[in-house]
């Protein structure tokens, strides 16, 4: 009688440890059962309209009470119309210095939105701040976060058939969550051509450090480095199909006119090739976190006149 008890509280007990797992939220679903519902990524991290604009997932949907548990109940109500059916999925979890980053899909009936939530490093929800959305093709938002962790948001809307405008927004965000907007930059309005350059007011006495241009809305500035074997640069392009890439660093001549630049944190680098007053520049390694899936850093580019 004793072991027919004994056998009973023991299916007791394992019965009740399965339990833990359930993805409820309505057992003892801990902050590491839900952090492995999200993909590990690393910075740089970006997520692309196409991703977002897809409505399947690979992963399952977060329950509500899961939500609620580990991030907000509020999350969407202020971006969908009240009482619309929303489904919550989780796609990457990226840890940050002083904050981790977790990006969830929130999708509806017309729309879809991307939040990045930010919890401490115990796992406490701070904030969120709505960061991607797209509803239909003329207008939409994604964004990205660079090893600095500035996460930029960008708003692309069709104007018309062939011009579009961008709306770069860059936000920083401190240690409780809460996010300042450090700079705007606007292309595509009636100020096109007019790009915002962050290393514009740095010194350029070297002979080839200046500003390379194609077009109205792609740059390559080059400014001197810490040491005459180095450079700083800045690259943004923009090409006909819409396609955008952005990146930022320090170089390092490998020749009289040549350059080279190596990405610490992931496999991009860029080729830099001077020659009678222009640049070519060539992708020499997968820049993919620094522009769009259909374009790459590449090109000539010929040199301004200085003012």
């Amino acid at each position: 009688m004793n072991k027919l008890v004994l056998a009973l509280l023991t299916i007791g007990l394992l019965a009740g440890c399965g339990s833990k797992k359930n993805k409820s939220g309505k057992d003892d679903f801990t902050f590491e059962d839900f952090r492995h519902l999200f993909a590990e990524a690393k910075l740089p991290y970006k997520l692309m309209p196409e991703e977002l604009a897809n409505k399947k997932s690979d992963t399952a949907g977060i329950s509500p009470e899961v939500l609620k548990q580990f991030l907000t109940d509020t999350l969407g109500k202020s971006d969908f119309p009240e009482g619309a059916t929303i489904k919550f999925y989780p796609v990457a979890a990226v840890d940050g210095a002083a904050v981790n980053y977790f990006v969830v899909k929130a999708v509806g009936k017309t729309a879809t939105t991307a939040y990045i939530c930010f919890l401490d490093k115990k796992g406490h929800y701070l904030n969120r701040l709505p960061a991607g959305k797209v509803a239909d093709k003329s207008d939409v938002f994604y964004f990205s976060i660079d090893t600095r962790q500035v996460i930029k948001v960008t708003n692309e809307r069709e104007l018309e058939p062939g011009h579009r405008s961008t709306r770069e927004d860059f936000f920083g965000v401190s240690d409780n969550g809460s996010t300042t907007l450090i700079m705007t930059n606007t292309t595509g309005d009636p100020g096109a051509g007019q790009l915002f350059n962050p290393i514009d007011t740095l010194k350029a006495a070297h002979k080839l450090s200046g500003d390379y241009v194609s077009g109205e809305n792609s740059l390559v500035s080059v400014r001197d480095g810490d040491d005459p074997k180095s450079f700083q640069f800045f690259i943004s392009f923009s090409n006909k199909t819409g396609c955008k890439g952005e990146l930022s660093g320090t170089g390092h001549f490998t020749g009289a006119n040549k350059g080279e630049y190596k990405d610490k944190e992931t496999d991009c680098g860029i080729a830099f090739q001077f020659a009678a007053g222009r640049v070519s520049i060539k992708e020499i390694g997968g820049c993919g976190a620094y522009r769009g899936v259909r374009c790459f850093f590449e090109g000539s580019y010929a040199k301004k006149k200085a003012k």
